[in-house]
């Protein structure tokens, strides 16, 4: 087999890759087909330029040409991907390496310059990165506008709050006023729970929130948690089950958010659970974490909509039950246990089959 034939036929024959050889000062000596159409000349118009002649001017003016040849007679060659010029004045992004070519004595003979036209593929990464930037920025103007709505709805719930109370107090007596009460009592309630929960969000996202970490006993959250809810569970006739390990829990924990945790997945069992269904809570602990469950035998979640349940604004779709709320308490949720340095997922068998919600989070020891 003749090496150095084939070789040859190869670097002539590809219609992909263009091939120049170049002298040590920089004048090009030998170019296929490839290479001459990429630039836009013919191959006996290039023989004999200099590369500079190739380069745009500002990398010329920068001495990028001589320094790319200077990298790649010091080392085994140089990756240079960057905008090279046509011969009519027009860029194309060449993507290729230029390398050193020796003599068997270590002598420079010259340079190999391989490379390709990659102007798609830069463009399509300049699209890529253009729609990122786009994102983000959306993002970032979703955070202020949630950020300006959820305070600018608590304001006017202070006000409401304190009229609903001197209504209250002023009719003690009036039956005829206590089922209005009690139903803004309620709507109220959910509003601000609504807001406050946008309001985590928004500082989870622009990371203004702060947790104060200290050892708890994780079955002290969940007592308090399903105390919180026990209203609820109690309306809608459900049956809840404990099941928590006799020894502590120990996990390194912000209380009063890993309570709004299991308040948010209690919740969402009771809510989306028929009346006297049942809600069962495990906490038990694996090597170095603490597991919880929370599971429930509701209206379940669909399979394809599983992986993107902890999505913001994702609620599950059901003709029998109406959904409540905006759809960011899983959200939530998940930004909080994260925090923590833990996970939360979610099983459910499909529509109708319950739903188990499993909380995972690091063990601790003890300070003494």
């Amino acid at each position: 087999m003749n090496v150095d034939k084939l070789l040859l036929l190869t670097a002539t024959q590809t219609t992909e890759q263009g091939v120049l050889l170049i002298e040590p000062t920089g004048i090009v000596g030998w170019c296929n087909e490839t290479v001459a159409r990429t630039f836009g000349y013919t191959r006996e118009r290039m023989l004999g330029l200099n590369i500079r002649s190739l380069f745009t001017p500002e990398d010329v003016q920068a001495g990028v040409p001589d320094f790319e040849l200077s990298v790649a007679s010091h080392s085994t060659d140089m990756q240079d991907d960057r905008w090279m010029l046509r011969a009519d004045g027009s860029r194309f992004w060449a993507a290729g390496s230029t390398t050193a070519l020796r003599s068997e004595s270590g002598e420079l003979l010259g340079f190999g310059k391989i490379l390709r036209d990659a102007s798609d593929v830069k463009e399509q990464l300049e699209t890529l990165r253009n729609r990122s930037e786009a994102l983000l920025r959306a993002d970032e103007h979703k955070n202020i506008f949630l950020s300006t709505l959820s305070h600018e709805l608590r304001n006017p719930l202070a006000p409401l709050v304190n009229a609903l109370q001197l209504i209250t107090l002023s009719a003690p007596d009036n039956s005829a006023l206590q089922y209005p009460i009690k139903l803004i009592e309620r709507q109220v309630g959910f509003i601000r729970r609504l807001v406050d929960d946008l309001l985590d969000v928004t500082r989870i996202s622009t990371g203004k929130i702060e947790l104060q970490l200290q050892p708890t006993d994780i079955r002290e959250i969940l007592v308090r948690a399903i105390e919180s809810t026990r209203p609820i569970i109690a309306q809608k006739n459900h049956r809840l089950q404990q099941h928590m390990l006799a020894a502590p829990i120990f996990v390194n924990a912000d209380k009063e958010r890993l309570e709004q945790v299991f308040v948010n997945l209690l919740q969402n069992a009771a809510k989306y659970t028929p009346s006297g269904g049942n809600i069962d809570v495990r906490a038990n602990m694996e090597k170095t974490e603490a597991i919880m469950h929370v599971a429930d035998n509701g209206i379940g979640i669909p399979k394809e909509m599983q992986p993107r349940i902890f999505q913001l604004f994702t609620q599950v779709a059901d003709t029998t039950h109406r959904s409540e709320g905006l759809g960011i308490g899983l959200s939530l949720v998940k930004n909080l246990v994260e925090l923590h340095g833990g996970s939360v997922q979610v099983r459910s068998e499909g529509p109708g089959t319950g739903s188990e919600f499993t909380v995972r989070l690091p063990l601790v020891r003890p300070r003494a």
